[in-house]
Parts: structure tokens; C-alpha cells; sequence
């Protein structure tokens, strides 16, 4: 089982990196798998993914295991079918969307690959599953929060399931036409100063921080400050967060059926 991040307790400051990070590519790739269909969203938090769906004339609905997250998607949906519960146990009948997505959610499910068995039990024939995630098993991302915070890194890793794996729990769930590809590059460079005074290193803007213990957390903001003391005359710490979101999609076959 995971360690549980409290969402409840994130959900105040949540929508907080929408507003400072900007998505255009995740938000295209989202749009073009979903827009004007019957769709679900399994971890759908505050409800962001799903209202940009809405207003592309989806029929939308979700799922989320935190009351406090689904208390501002439904200020945010009203007419939306929300549900509070786990992602492994998708409290609707068979055949019943077009489309399934997980949008930076699944490292947090405890049996994700039942999650994709649940998936392709909910998705009429011809429909199709997103699931959108960091992959740090890659080596390819650059984070301060894995550069500054011991043991964020060693943790994502051990919660975050590889892109190879996630498509392979697809194969055996029966989708096919599975793949993966980048669906966003976020590159963010900025002044230590900046990011401490901005909010982005405050401990409930990321499940990474959120997780660490207080002392951890102190000891990754203490080791920031030393670095800035001893920067040289006239340079200034700089932090950088280089990094990818892997999309992995498969699709149901027009004349496969859910039953069984």
C-alpha cells in the first residue's frame, strides 16, 4: 500500500499550480482524447481537467478519495456525477463511458492495475484509456525538490510505476494500440529567492514535500539557505525543475465486450 498523502489538507492551495504552471501541450492531448465525449476521471481532484472537458462538450464525471478536493469540483461542477471513493472499485455499471483518464493520479491508487482492469470494464466498445504520470524511473527529470529534499527521489520511485508497466497492465487488461509518448516538457528556472517567496517550496503545494517528515522538510529548506550563503559574490542560487509527462493510451476494440 502507498503512504497516504492527505489531500484534504492540499486541497486549499491545490489550484495554486495551475495558476503559476502552464499546461498547453497535457491540455491539447487532453482535449483531443475527450472533448464531446462521456468521460471519467479517475483522481479528479478539484475538477480543473474536467472543466476544461465541460466546456468542450463533454459529459463529465469523477472520482476522488479526498472529500475536501471534491468539495471544490463540485463548487466548480454542479451538474457533474462526482463521487467520492477509490479508483480500484468504480462505483458504475459496465460500458457506460467513452473514455477513462488519470491525469498525475495513479502513483497515489493503491492497486493501480486494478484501476485499468476497473478502466476497461466502465469503457463501451471503441472507447479508450489516458493515463498521464512523471516517469522518475527514466533518469531523464530534473527537480530542486529531488536535488535539495533527501529522499523525495528514492520515494517517487517507489511510488510512481514505470511507463513499460503501466502498458503492460493495459496489454493484459485487453486494450489495445497501447503507447506512450511525451505529453508535456515543463521547464521552470528561477532564483531561490523567488521560488521560497512564490510558495513553491511550501510543504501542501506537492504530494513530494507533503510526504517528507517536518524534519526532513526543514533539513531540505536548510540546505537551500546554506547554498545561497555560499554562493559567490554577484550569483545567485538558481532552481530548476526540468520535467516530462508521459501519456500511455490504449483503446477498446469497436466490437469487444466488457462482459465477463
Amino acid at each position: 500500500m502507498h503512504e497516504r498523502v492527505d489531500y484534504d489538507r492540499i486541497a486549499p492551495r491545490y489550484e495554486w499550480r495551475y495558476a503559476v504552471n502552464h499546461y498547453p501541450e497535457l491540455e491539447a492531448v487532453i482535449r483531443n482524447f475527450a472533448e464531446g465525449k462521456r468521460v471519467l476521471e479517475a483522481g479528479c481532484g478539484t475538477g480543473h481537467w474536467l472543466a476544461q472537458l465541460e466546456a468542450a462538450d463533454a459529459a463529465v464525471a469523477g472520482i476522488d478519495a479526498s472529500k475536501e478536493m471534491l468539495a471544490r469540483a463540485r463548487e466548480r461542477l454542479p451538474s457533474a456525477e462526482l463521487v467520492h471513493g477509490r479508483a480500484e472499485a468504480l462505483p458504475w455499471d459496465r460500458a457506460v463511458f467513452d473514455r477513462v483518464m488519470c491525469i498525475n493520479a495513479i502513483h497515489h491508487f493503491d492497486d493501480p492495475r486494478a484501476f485499468v482492469d476497473e478502466a476497461h470494464r466502465v469503457l463501451r466498445p471503441g472507447g479508450a484509456l489516458l493515463v498521464v504520470a512523471l516517469d522518475p524511473h527514466r533518469g531523464l527529470d530534473e527537480w530542486w525538490i529531488y536535488d535539495w529534499f533527501e529522499g523525495a527521489l528514492a520515494r517517487d520511485q517507489a511510488r510512481y510505476p514505470e511507463a513499460d508497466r503501466i502498458r503492460g497492465w493495459l496489454d493484459a487488461a485487453g486494450f489495445s494500440s497501447v503507447r506512450t509518448f511525451e505529453a508535456q516538457h515543463l521547464n521552470l528556472i528561477m532564483p531561490a529567492h523567488e521560488a521560497r517567496d512564490g510558495g513553491y517550496l511550501d510543504k501542501h503545494v506537492t504530494s513530494q514535500l507533503a510526504l517528507l517528515s517536518d524534519e526532513q522538510y526543514a533539513a531540505g529548506l536548510e540546505r537551500i539557505a546554506a547554498a545561497e550563503s555560499e554562493a559567490a559574490r554577484g550569483q545567485t542560487l538558481v532552481l530548476r525543475a526540468k520535467l516530462r509527462l508521459w501519456a500511455t493510451t490504449g483503446h477498446l476494440d469497436a466490437g469487444v465486450s466488457t462482459d465477463g
